[in-house]
């Protein structure tokens, strides 16, 4: 789900700037929406994905020091920069890049990001209950 978030929300850059330059309130209204429906594909698994990358002993701080940096890095200059490529070259082309160039660095990231399904939660080594794995299924923790 927020591989295809932020897919969407690459491609819908162009689109949603096309659609500003209509003028139109519904056709704004209707852009404003699918972005907002493409974010919330990112932002509803985010928590859960975000705290299933630290381990349960740093899991709250870790995953609140990532929001905390990327509200501050990524938010905060976000704007700056859109306004910035927009004064500079005088068109929506260069911002819906550099919201493309973010997106794909999501994917990558996303992408990248190992799978804790089967991993135990209390850092244990050894065979992860059978709750936890499918039927006949038997996963090893690394060591």
């Amino acid at each position: 789900m927020y591989l295809l978030g932020a897919a969407g929300m690459g491609a819908w850059g162009f689109v949603f700037f096309a659609l500003l330059d209509t003028r139109s309130f519904g056709v704004i209204l209707v852009a404003t929406t699918v972005g907002l429906v493409l974010h919330g594909a990112m932002y509803g698994p985010q928590a859960a994905f975000f705290a299933e990358l630290f381990g349960t002993r740093v899991r709250y701080s870790g995953a609140s020091i990532g929001y905390q940096l990327a509200s501050i890095l990524a938010g905060g200059l976000a704007p700056l920069i859109a306004v910035a490529l927009l004064d500079a070259w005088g068109s929506t082309l260069p911002v819906s890049l550099y919201l493309l160039g973010m997106c794909l660095l999501t994917i990558v990231a996303v992408t990248l990001a190992k799978e804790t399904r089967g991993v135990s939660l209390t850092g244990e080594t050894g065979v992860v209950s059978a709750s936890a794995t499918p039927p006949g299924e038997e996963v090893r923790v690394p060591q």
